[in-house]
């Protein structure tokens, strides 16, 4: 909260980039995300408080020092956690420009010759190009049958995360584990990934709104599972392929780098594509902070 009062106020932050979501809030539950102009959000640089905050590992890993900063920054967004996840590119790297400016050094290893090489990316250029098609929210499965979809938010994307980060832990502890027979490994080996099968399942389950069947409109989440749970894998298939196709929506496309001629010399391709990675021991800080953490 900010007094208005205090005679420093007007020395306080003031929104440095407007952004426009490609989703265009249609996915966000009311009172969620309260535009500033139109369909625009303003974004506010970091505080040194947002700083620190993404680079402590627990609050990472929950998700819960990025919705903070997106509460700080983006303030029209009253509940990230409700945030599409085809908006979060858009977001945070809105946040990165009003932070620390348009452009970032980033490291990448170079194919064919293994070495290490840093160029400077626009990311205004990045944001421009990212994919901004309109979210298809219907899968015809028949004449009599359509399935109504919705994107995943943050929440649920954070909840799969952890469950399945938590899951990979499982296997390395049993791998490394020394003391279990043969078959006791198997036996947990199993369970993991029956446990990884359901993850998959109940995510197309979350991702269901509606079933549409010979126009009775079905939203109950019992009888959804209980559909999904009995389909068959051919119908499954085709809900799971379309809502892959739409996770690319509001994603960062790879960067074509252009390589040094040194390198290519010795045997690199001239160009090559890299994912723009948005590591927060890099991507959100300054190159101060990080500079004194290698210090």
């Amino acid at each position: 909260m900010v007094n208005p009062n205090n005679p420093l106020a007007k020395h306080f932050r003031q929104p440095a980039v407007y952004i426009t979501l490609p989703s265009g809030g249609k996915y966000s539950p009311p009172g969620t995300v309260n535009f500033d102009n139109g369909e625009e959000l303003a974004v506010y640089p970091m505080t040194a408080r947002d700083e620190m905050s993404m680079n402590t590992p627990d609050a990472l890993l929950n998700g819960q020092s990025t919705v903070d900063v997106i509460k700080s920054c983006v303030p029209g967004i009253q509940d990230p956690w409700q945030l599409p996840v085809m908006d979060l590119d858009t977001v945070l790297i809105a946040i990165r420009i009003a932070s620390f400016g348009e452009s970032m050094d980033m490291e990448v290893n170079v194919p064919t010759v293994n070495k290490p090489m840093t160029f400077t990316t626009d990311l205004r250029t990045t944001m421009d190009a990212i994919d901004r098609r309109p979210f298809q929210d219907h899968v015809q499965l028949s004449a009599q049958l359509t399935v109504q979809v919705r994107p995943t938010n943050y929440r649920q994307l954070t909840n799969l995360q952890l469950k399945a980060f938590e899951e990979q832990r499982l296997v390395q502890q049993l791998t490394q584990n020394t003391d279990m027979t043969p078959t006791q490994k198997q036996e947990h080996f199993n369970k993991i990934f029956r446990n990884m099968t359901d993850l998959t399942i109940n995510n197309m389950i979350e991702a269901i709104a509606m079933i549409n069947a010979e126009g009775e409109k079905v939203d109950d989440f019992g009888y959804i599972k209980e559909f999904v749970d009995n389909m068959d894998s051919k119908t499954a298939n085709k809900i799971r392929d379309h809502i892959e196709s739409q996770n690319s929506i509001g994603r960062l496309k790879p960067f074509t780098v252009t390589v040094p001629e040194d390198l290519v010399a010795e045997g690199a391709p001239k160009t090559f594509e890299a994912p723009l990675t948005m590591d927060n021991s890099n991507f959100f800080a300054s190159r101060y902070s990080r500079s004194r953490r290698l210090s």
